[in-house]
């Protein structure tokens, strides 16, 4: 892996699509005031803290359609053909695509959140300092993990499903999570057959009924901190090793 060879692949990638992206930060910005002017609008409906719920969307929005607009062209050998001249590794090739949708992708969308967030804040006199969102505020920064992992469900699914990937590989993340989410369900259950499973959370916590009262199970902390890694960064890079083995296979 040759780090100037990946920072050529970055810079090729902006030089040639910088007017989309472009046009993109555009449109970034114009529906995140979208989303706080429907907040606004019907205030009295929205409780909580509506910015993160803003940035949340905004994020796993912007994020899948970036990432799987911008690597349609792995999609088939047909379409990358032209990756094969790019003097680059298979490795090198992915990684810029992890660096692109993931961290410049991070990076692009705090400044245009932030900026949105304050003119909302702006536009209905709210504007000030501890208004402004907080990432680190209840741990809401976990949600950053989160999108680790779906750039990475995103971009196996460019490799994988040769038309229409965006859509399918959501249909097929949400299928997945269903299934596992029962068979998670269907675990405990077995393991405690007298208790009723009300909800459950696979590597974080469940809740069952005991005569007529919800109780939270919570994970011990060493078993919570080795699933935080599990999840935070084995899970991801594990994806993404995937990603790189399926273009390998379509020798792109």
């Amino acid at each position: 892996m040759n780090i100037s060879t990946i920072s050529l692949l970055i810079k090729r990638q902006f030089k040639e699509n910088y007017s989309v992206y472009g046009i993109g930060l555009f449109v970034l910005i114009a529906l995140l005031l979208f989303m706080f002017l429907l907040v606004h609008q019907w205030q009295d409906s929205f409780a909580g803290a509506v910015q993160n719920g803003v940035f949340i969307i905004g994020l796993f929005i912007a994020g899948g359609v970036f990432s799987s607009a911008m690597f349609q062209e792995f999609s088939s050998p047909q379409s990358g053909m032209w990756l094969l001249s790019i003097p680059a590794t298979h490795s090198e090739k992915v990684i810029t695509s992890i660096l692109i949708s993931a961290v410049l992708f991070l990076l692009a969308y705090f400044p245009i959140f932030y900026l949105a967030d304050v003119l909302y804040l702006f536009v209905t006199d709210k504007l000030g300092v501890e208004a402004i969102l907080n990432p680190f505020k209840d741990n809401f920064y976990q949600f950053l993990f989160l999108y680790l992992v779906f750039n990475g469900i995103i971009l196996l699914g460019s490799v994988i499903f040769n038309k229409n990937s965006f859509i399918k590989t959501l249909l097929a993340g949400i299928l997945v999570l269903v299934v596992f989410n029962y068979i998670n369900t269907q675990l405990l259950e077995l393991l405690l057959p007298e208790t009723k499973i009300v909800s459950s959370i696979a590597f974080d916590s469940f809740l069952f009924s005991h005569h007529g009262e919800n109780i939270k199970v919570m994970l011990p902390n060493h078993v919570n901190t080795i699933s935080s890694v599990f999840i935070r960064v084995l899970l991801p890079i594990s994806i993404w090793f995937a990603v790189g083995f399926k273009l390998k296979e379509k020798e792109i």
